[in-house]
């Protein structure tokens, strides 16, 4: 049987602004929707609504007696004492379905036999039966090795959200809303989730900064773009490129467009200086009516070709249009003279509960390194001794006299600092180049303007183009990236990807995207699991870089 989401002229607004604007669309059987749109577009509150959790001013929602559920994105404190496994369990339903048909078998008669029937139909459809089984393939899957008798309150967020992921797919609904589905989760949680997904035959409406992830499970795509939606019937990577066609078919009619006005303009402009020229010219003899009425004549003439003229004007109209802001990613490199390499000998690193083996490796100047490993091998804590955030346990950390870290974290674009644009990019120090700063922000489409805002009420667009700014101004020739892809809209995202490419210096990454690691294109990638570091070495020559 066929069954439908039906979604009609769905209304939302936040203090008098148009979040959602007559939103309408259908939802068929084996839809697998990737819901696209800058940050602040009304993404994660058209799911919220979708699911509930959110009232919608005006509109309709038509399940059809079909069940939907939202990807949680945090587990309330007053669950942190319950276990993994009665956590999932009691918000997948499954224990008070197990407890209804407990209390009807022991009492099984004819009055309660169609209750029993019902009951038994909700267990069967969550595999009631390998309940524990399905938990123990999904969190394996998504590489989560730990105890289920383990509380909730000792895991780091990275463990809760492979949980609440765990929930969702348990929970069999008809629909599935996944609100970044794969954020903190490794490269091979992200492959089984997408695997799995993609053999569901389930609808669903995903949001993922992942775009690899999104063309390999999506057949089709909302954009949400001023409150409205638009439906493309194609993946994701389809959608991209018919984006970019687009684009660049309106950017030529643009170009044509103002090319037209300017060639009207300049024939007015022609005309007009010819009519005052006939005007003001002075007569040989002022009775010489020949002449005189000549000179009306060419007037009237000239006069009716610019009217003419200012009509096909006026015909023309004006553009809507807006050209994308080209950002030029020559960062403000610094290439000083001097030894710029990292030696790492015997490195220890970690805390209380977690050491790492002894690290040994060397990274010469221009080298790309991608840190891989599981959550919780040790990546970040190992990129934060090297940048001295942590104290190292033992060993040697050798930083060459010219290297300039310029570091960049998911941490940070999504900071609450109350400093502003020019407290963020200085530093409070008092001997910044002022001249040399502004012509940096102009040069990231920072406007002047703007320098007193908040960082914290920045798009993460915005913060991005600050952070970029930050290393052009301190003059960085070390790039550290801890999952700077997390949290990003696709706008973010590309300013990310070219800084990445046009850096000429060394780059240290970590990241489980897929399509950023390929743009790094690294020349060893490290890889850290249970403390321990191996490595390989890529193809890739980096003394073209240097």
């Amino acid at each position: 049987m066929v069954r439908e989401l039906i979604v009609n002229k769905l209304n939302k607004s936040f203090c008098e602004k148009q979040i959602l604007n007559d939103i309408s669309f259908n939802l068929n059987n084996g839809d697998k929707v990737c819901l696209v749109g800058n940050n602040g577009a009304g993404k994660s509150t058209l799911l919220k609504i979708l699911s509930g959790y959110l009232e919608k001013d005006s509109g309709s929602i038509n399940l059809n007696n079909e069940t939907i559920k939202l990807l949680d994105q945090e587990i309330d404190i007053k669950d942190y004492d319950l276990s993994i496994i009665d956590f999932i369990k009691i918000k997948t339903n499954i224990s008070i379905l197990e407890e209804k048909l407990n209390n009807l078998e022991s009492n099984l008669n004819e009055s309660n036999m169609e209750e029993y029937g019902s009951i038994l139909d909700l267990y069967l459809k969550l595999d009631g039966y390998n309940f524990e089984n399905n938990i123990n393939m999904i969190l394996s899957g998504l590489d989560f090795s730990l105890d289920l008798n383990q509380k909730i309150k000792t895991l780091s967020g990275g463990e809760k959200i492979k949980v609440l992921l765990a929930v969702l797919l348990l929970s069999n609904p008809d629909i599935m809303l996944l609100d970044e589905p794969t954020n903190n989760l490794d490269i091979d949680a992200i492959e089984f989730l997408e695997n799995y997904l993609s053999r569901l035959d389930k609808k669903m409406i995903i949001v993922s900064h992942d775009e690899e992830f999104l063309n390999n499970i999506s057949s089709k795509i909302f954009e949400l773009e001023n409150g409205n939606l638009k439906e493309y019937k194609m993946p994701y990577y389809e959608y991209i490129k018919y984006k970019d066609d687009e684009y660049n078919r309106k950017l030529n009619e643009f170009n044509e467009l103002k090319e037209k006005k300017q060639d009207l303009k300049n024939r007015i402009k022609e005309k007009e200086a010819w009519s005052n020229k006939g005007t003001n010219s002075k007569k040989k003899k002022d009775n010489d009516k020949i002449a005189s009425n000549f000179a009306k004549e060419r007037t009237k003439k000239t006069s009716g070709e610019i009217s003419k003229l200012n009509r096909e004007l006026e015909k023309i109209g004006s553009s809507d249009f807006k050209e994308k802001e080209e950002i030029n990613f020559d960062i403000n490199f610094s290439n000083e003279k001097g030894n710029k390499d990292i030696i790492i000998e015997d490195l220890v690193c970690g805390y209380d509960l977690f050491k790492t083996h002894p690290i040994n490796l060397n990274i010469p100047f221009g080298l790309r390194v991608s840190i891989s490993g599981k959550n919780g091998a040790g990546k970040s804590t190992f990129i934060k001794t090297l940048l001295s955030d942590i104290e190292k346990i033992s060993g040697n950390i050798s930083i060459g006299s010219e290297v300039k870290f310029g570091y960049i974290s998911q941490d940070t674009l999504i900071s609450d600092t109350n400093k502003t644009i020019y407290e963020y990019l200085t530093d409070d120090k008092d001997d910044i180049n002022k001249g040399l700063l502004f012509t940096i922000l102009s040069k990231f489409n920072i406007a002047y303007e703007d320098r007193n805002k908040k960082y914290s009420s920045l798009s993460p667009g915005e913060r991005t183009r600050v952070n970029l700014a930050k290393l052009s101004l301190d003059k960085v020739n070390v790039l550290v990236l801890d999952e700077v892809t997390n949290h990003l809209d696709m706008e973010a995202l590309n300013l990310i990807y070219s800084a990445v490419i046009e850096f000429k210096g060394t780059i240290i990454s970590i990241s489980h995207n897929r399509k950023f690691n390929e743009i790094l294109s690294p020349d060893i990638i490290y890889n850290i699991s249970d403390g321990k570091l191996t490595y390989k070495e890529c193809a890739r020559q980096i003394l073209s870089r240097k």
